[in-house]
C-alpha cells in the first residue's frame, strides 16, 4: 500500500512539475525572452537555472514522494505493532 502512496506523490508532483515548466515555457513563448535574460545576465548560473526549470517534472516527483513519507509516515512504514 505504501507504494500507492508513493505512486501518487510522484504523479501529483510530477504533473505540477509540468505545470511550472509549462508557465516558464508560455512566458518565453509569448515574446518574454526569459531565458536569453537569464542566460545574458547570469551567464553559466543563468543556464544552471534553465536546466533546473527543465528538470522540474523530476523534482518535482522526488518532492512528493519526501512529502508523502514526511506526511504519511506511519501508514508508509512497515511496522504493524
Amino acid at each position: 500500500m505504501k507504494y500507492v502512496y508513493y505512486g501518487f506523490g510522484a504523479f501529483i508532483g510530477f504533473v505540477c512539475g509540468i505545470g511550472l515548466n509549462l508557465i516558464f515555457y508560455w512566458l518565453d513563448q509569448s515574446g518574454v525572452k526569459f531565458a536569453g535574460f537569464l542566460i545574458h545576465n547570469f551567464g553559466f548560473l543563468g543556464k544552471y537555472l534553465l536546466e533546473l526549470i527543465n528538470a522540474l517534472p523530476v523534482i518535482g516527483a522526488a518532492l512528493g514522494i519526501i512529502l508523502i513519507k514526511l506526511l504519511f509516515n506511519r501508514e508508509v512504514t512497515d511496522n504493524h505493532h
